[in-house]
C-alpha cells in the first residue's frame, strides 16, 4: 500500500521524513524506507495556506447599498495563484496514493488547510485515513505519533468548524464592510477616496471594547475620598477599610476615638506558593508583553519557530498541564536544562504534582522544552529569549515553594478596629530562580492585650481611573471573559486591527488607543445598535461554533445563522 503524508510546511515535512527512517526528496517529495508503517510512504507539504474563497461577485459590485445583503448561492474555493506549483505536486504525490494521513498541524487551522486542499482534488478525501497529531517536533516526538496514528474522523469537525468560521466572517466583512463605508460617505464623515472602513465578526467587537476603555478614561471624574487611621509610637500604622464620603463624617469619626489601643489580636501563619503554571499560548504572551514589550503576534511566530526547529513543543495550546510522560523526559534531562541556564539551582520536587502534571486526553499540553537541546547553542536574539523563558518557567516546577509567614496585629479603640500586616520570608524557593523580588514587611513584636499608645489620622484620597487595556490584559482576562476568537487567533486580530488604523499599541507599555478612525466606526456601528460591536454578542456566536467543532451543530447550520443575523441588521439600520 502507497501511504502519503500531508505535512503544512517543508520544514515540517522533512523532519517528518527523517524520523521515520531514511529519506530521499524526488521532485519536491520525500520518499521514505521505513519500519514503523508497512508500505510505501512519501511525504509532502503545503506551504501554510494553498486555499482560499473564490470571490463569487467578481464582476458584481457590492459597493452599492442597493444591492445588500449578497449572499452566494454556493461558496466555491480555489488555489491562490502563487501557490499553483505547490499544490500540483500534492495532487500528483495524491493521485499515486492509496492512503492518505494528514500531518498538518495539529489545530483547527491545520485541518481546514488539509482538508481544503484535498477537497479540491477529485477523489482524495475517501483516501484519507488517519491523523497524525504531533506535539514535538523531535525525532521521539514524531515517532511517537506515528505509533499511535488517529482516525482521521476524529478530529474531522475541527475542518468543519474552520470552515463554519471562514465562511461566516467572510460574509460579514462582504455586507457589512462597505455597508458601513457607504452610510458614513452618506452622512459626510467619509470621503470618497478615503481608505474605507472594515467590519468583522470578532475583529470589530474587540475595537468596541477598546474604545469604551477609553471614553470611560477620558469621561472619568475623581471624586475624594478620606480613610482614618492609626499611628502608634513606634511609626506602624493601623488600617481601617471604612470610606468616608466628605471629610465631615470622617472628622467626626476621629472624634470617637482615644489616644490609647488594645491589641485584640495577633494572627501569625506559615504560608507558602507553589511556583506559577506552565505556560499557555496566552500567558507566553502575555508575560512576553510585559517583561520584553513584544507584541503577541511576534511571541506567536517566535514560538511557532522554536517548535519547527523542535526545541520546544507546540505553541497554539490552551492547556497548562502536561503528562507523566513529558513530565519523565523533564526530570531525565534536569542537569542539562540547568546547564542552558548555567544555573545551579535546587530543584527537589522531582515528583509530578496536580497542579502542573495530570494522566488525561489533552489536544496538546503546555509549552515546554523538549528533549532536543543540541539546537539550543545555536538560537539568537529573540528566539534565545523566548525559549530561556519558557525553559524558566518549566524548571520553576521543580523548584521548592516560596514561604513565607504572615502576621496581622488587630487593635481596638473604643469598639474600632484597624489592622496592621506584615510578612516576613522563610524560604526564598522558586522565586530566586525566577529573580522574583521579595520585599518582607516586618511588624514590631506586640503582646496580646497589651495597651498601646496611637495617634489617630485621616489620609485623603481619591477614585481611580479605570486601569487603560494593555495587550497583556486584553489576552489574559478580556478576550476569554467574553469568548472572543481562540488562543491561536487573538494575536492575529490584534495585528488586524492596528494594520487597519483602528488602534494603536504603545510599544514600551503595551497599552492600546483607539484611534478617531476606530472611535467612529465604533460610535456609528453602536448609534445603529449593530451587534457586532456587543462582544457578549460575538461571544455567543464563538460557543455556537465550538459547537461545530463539538460535532453538535453542521457548519451550514451556522453558516445560515449568520445569514439571518446579517440579514436582520442591514434591515435595522436601513433607515
Amino acid at each position: 500500500m502507497k501511504y502519503l503524508v500531508l505535512a503544512e510546511k517543508p520544514d515540517q515535512a522533512k523532519k517528518y521524513a527523517h524520523a521515520l527512517g531514511q529519506a530521499k526528496n524526488e521532485k519536491g517529495a520525500w520518499k521514505v524506507t521505513t519500519n514503523l508503517i508497512d508500505g510505501q510512504v512519501t511525504v509532502v507539504s503545503a506551504v501554510g495556506h494553498l486555499v482560499e474563497i473564490k470571490n463569487p461577485y467578481q464582476n458584481y459590485e457590492n459597493w452599492d447599498l442597493a444591492n445588500l445583503p449578497a449572499f452566494p448561492e454556493t461558496f466555491e474555493y480555489e488555489v491562490k495563484a502563487d501557490k499553483k506549483k505547490q499544490f500540483n505536486l500534492i495532487k500528483r504525490e495524491v493521485n499515486q496514493a492509496d492512503c492518505i494521513i494528514i500531518g498538518t498541524d495539529a489545530d483547527r487551522e491545520g485541518e481546514s488547510i488539509a482538508y481544503l486542499i484535498l477537497s479540491l482534488i477529485p477523489n482524495a478525501l475517501k483516501k484519507v485515513k488517519y491523523r497524525l497529531w504531533v506535539n514535538s517536533l523531535t525525532d521521539s516526538g514524531i515517532v511517537k505519533a506515528f505509533k499511535s496514528l488517529r482516525p482521521a474522523e476524529e478530529t474531522r469537525q475541527y475542518a468543519e468548524e474552520a470552515e463554519a468560521r471562514a465562511k461566516s466572517d467572510w460574509l460579514v466583512g462582504f455586507n457589512f464592510s462597505p455597508w458601513t463605508s457607504l452610510k458614513l460617505q452618506e452622512l459626510g464623515y467619509l470621503g470618497e477616496k478615503e481608505k474605507k472602513f472594515s467590519v468583522g465578526r470578532v475583529q470589530t467587537p474587540i475595537v468596541s471594547l477598546i474604545v469604551e476603555n477609553d471614553l470611560a478614561i477620558d469621561s472619568f471624574e475623581p471624586k475624594p475620598f478620606w480613610k482614618v487611621e492609626l499611628i502608634d509610637d513606634i511609626g506602624t500604622i493601623f488600617k481601617n477599610n471604612t470610606k468616608f464620603e466628605t471629610l465631615e463624617s470622617a472628622q467626626e469619626a476621629l472624634k470617637v476615638l482615644g489616644g490609647y489601643s488594645v491589641v485584640q489580636s495577633i494572627q501569625s501563619e506559615n504560608k507558602a506558593v507553589s511556583a506559577p503554571n506552565l505556560y499557555h499560548l496566552t500567558s507566553l504572551q502575555s508575560e512576553m508583553s510585559k517583561k520584553y514589550h513584544f507584541d503577541s503576534a511576534y511571541t506567536l511566530e517566535i514560538a511557532q519557530k522554536l517548535y519547527q526547529k523542535g526545541v520546544t513543543s507546540y505553541p497554539r495550546t490552551d492547556h497548562k498541564l502536561i503528562t507523566p510522560n513529558e513530565f519523565e523526559y523533564l526530570v531525565k534531562h534536569l542537569d542539562d536544562y540547568k546547564a542552558i541556564l548555567g544555573i545551579e539551582a535546587d530543584l527537589p520536587n522531582v515528583k509530578p504534582r496536580k497542579k502542573y502534571v495530570q494522566d488525561k486526553q489533552m489536544e496538546h499540553y503546555a509549552i515546554i522544552p523538549t528533549e532536543n537541546m543540541s539546537d539550543v547553542s545555536s538560537l539568537e536574539g529573540d528566539e534565545k529569549i523566548i525559549y530561556t523563558e519558557i525553559l524558566k518557567r518549566t524548571l520553576l516546577m521543580f523548584a521548592s515553594d516560596y514561604r513565607y509567614q504572615a502576621t496581622q496585629v488587630t487593635l481596638d479603640n473604643n469598639g474600632n478596629t484597624f489592622s496592621a500586616k506584615g510578612n516576613v520570608m522563610t524560604n526564598e524557593g522558586w522565586t530566586e530562580l525566577a529573580e522574583k523580588e521579595n520585599k518582607d514587611s516586618v511588624l514590631p513584636i506586640y503582646q496580646e492585650g497589651a495597651r498601646i499608645a496611637t495617634e489617630a489620622q485621616i489620609k485623603e484620597d481619591k477614585t481611580k481611573p479605570p486601569a487603560r487595556l494593555t495587550e497583556s490584559s486584553l489576552l489574559d482576562d478580556v478576550l476569554p471573559k467574553y469568548n472572543l476568537g481562540t488562543p491561536a487567533t487573538r494575536a492575529g486580530i490584534i495585528k488586524t486591527i492596528i494594520d487597519r488604523d483602528y488602534i494603536t499599541r504603545d510599544k514600551k507599555t503595551g497599552q492600546l488607543f483607539p484611534t478617531d478612525r476606530g472611535k467612529m466606526l465604533v460610535l456609528f456601528l453602536d448609534n445603529l445598535e449593530v451587534m457586532y460591536t456587543n462582544p457578549e454578542t460575538t461571544g455567543k456566536w464563538e460557543t455556537a461554533l465550538q459547537l461545530v467543532g463539538q460535532g453538535q451543530k453542521s457548519k451550514d447550520w451556522f453558516i445560515e445563522q449568520t445569514k439571518k443575523a446579517i440579514r436582520a441588521q442591514l434591515e435595522k439600520g436601513a433607515g
